[in-house]
């Protein structure tokens, strides 16, 4: 039963970080559609959107961290010793560091742009 409890945390994890990344991409496109527009109505727009937008990442980032205690605690046993069996360590390693990399992007963008919609001046 702990094995597909881990292997199910896993995954979520994997979701979480999914959803932090999207919702950066999301508020990214939303901030770069009220630059371009003159009228304001994307500024708007990002603005009614951005609450939302940063209670879904704070969730997703809360998951993630939450998440990531078991999936520390049994890596080895759940994800490296099988990587290492199954010769895909390279893969595993390059995962992590894409959801890593991912995760460090969508925290810059929410910082810039959260700056920018409490200022009240979309980019």
């Amino acid at each position: 039963m702990t094995a597909i409890a881990i292997i199910i945390n896993n995954y979520l994890h994997d979701v979480a970080t999914a959803i932090l990344i999207a919702s950066a991409a999301l508020a990214w496109a939303l901030d770069r559609a009220a630059a371009r527009d003159a009228g304001g109505r994307s500024g708007d727009l990002l603005a009614a959107a951005y609450p939302r937008l940063v209670w879904v990442a704070r969730v997703a980032l809360v998951w993630i961290v939450l998440g990531g205690i078991p999936r520390t605690i049994f890596f080895t046993r759940f994800e490296w010793d099988p990587a290492v069996v199954r010769g895909i360590v390279p893969a595993l390693v390059i995962k992590h560091v894409l959801m890593g990399a991912g995760v460090v992007a969508g925290s810059i963008m929410w910082l810039r742009i959260g700056a920018r919609v409490r200022a009240g001046r979309p980019s």
